[in-house]
């Protein structure tokens, strides 16, 4: 990992821990789903993407989430993301039932506790790093002064000032996943949720992305990963594998 997001160990100045946990404080759960199914109407057809998951995902935890494809991973991760709803039971984020919010309540959640990173960027192709960047704090209606030097210290905590004024097409694979981790940090969420975040990248700039993320999960940040890939898994302190919609094993691999 480039040396400028900071020694071994440490969170990126950029991001701190003013938002999430203590390191180490993984007595409550920030995440818990009882009983959630996700249903859909595919034609005449019902689909259950999820079927009965109930989970509990402790604050400042590191969840790898595996599954063939259709198993429900990415449903899941939209579910938490408070993206999608459930068609039945109950999800409590930080012991609120996000059923019960308002779509400006979820929209506030989304935008101050979760970040996200996608496995194609999602960046903004006619924008600089900088810009790209900016956007959350411009929706979140931060002044102007005040979001550029949150955006300066983002870019930075992930390697990339010499890079802030280049466009996605000016950057490496690598260069434009910790853009969009910039962006998904900038606001300091509590949680951090990833789609195949190095789905896209070869071997080593995966590498340095894992290496990125778990420095934010040992400052504190609750991070759940989905992934294809074992390397990337064995990162995690826990792996769940779904198959048809189900968890069908949740195992803890670093305690």
């Amino acid at each position: 990992m480039n040396p400028a997001a900071g020694p071994p160990g440490a969170p990126p100045a950029a991001f701190g821990t003013a938002a999430t946990a203590a390191p180490g404080a993984r007595d409550a759960a920030v995440i818990r789903l009882d009983g959630v199914s996700r249903v859909y109407l595919m034609g005449e057809s019902q689909v259950r993407a999820l079927d009965d998951v109930t989970l509990a995902i402790a604050r400042g935890d590191f969840v790898a989430i595996m599954g063939p494809s259709g198993s429900g991973k990415s449903t899941l991760l939209n579910v938490l993301g408070c993206l999608d709803t459930p068609t039945s039971g109950t999800y409590r984020l930080d012991g609120e039932a996000v059923e019960s919010l308002t779509e400006d309540q979820l929209a506030e959640v989304r935008q101050r506790k979760i970040g996200f990173v996608f496995q194609s960027y999602h960046l903004i192709g006619r924008m600089t790093a900088a810009r790209n960047v900016e956007l959350p704090l411009i929706f979140a209606g931060e002044e102007t002064q005040a979001r550029r030097e949150k955006v300066r210290v983002a870019l930075e905590a992930v390697g990339l000032t010499p890079r802030t004024h280049h466009r996605p097409d000016q950057l490496s694979g690598g260069e434009r996943q910790r853009v969009g981790i910039a962006r998904a940090m900038v606001m300091r969420p509590s949680i951090l949720l990833a789609d195949e975040p190095t789905g896209n990248l070869d071997t080593r700039s995966g590498d340095e992305i894992v290496a990125l993320l778990e420095t934010l999960n040992r400052g504190g940040l609750t991070l759940v990963l989905v992934t294809h890939d074992p390397r990337i898994a064995e990162h995690a302190r826990r792996v769940l594998r779904m198959r048809d919609g189900s968890i069908e094993n949740d195992t803890e691999v670093h305690p």
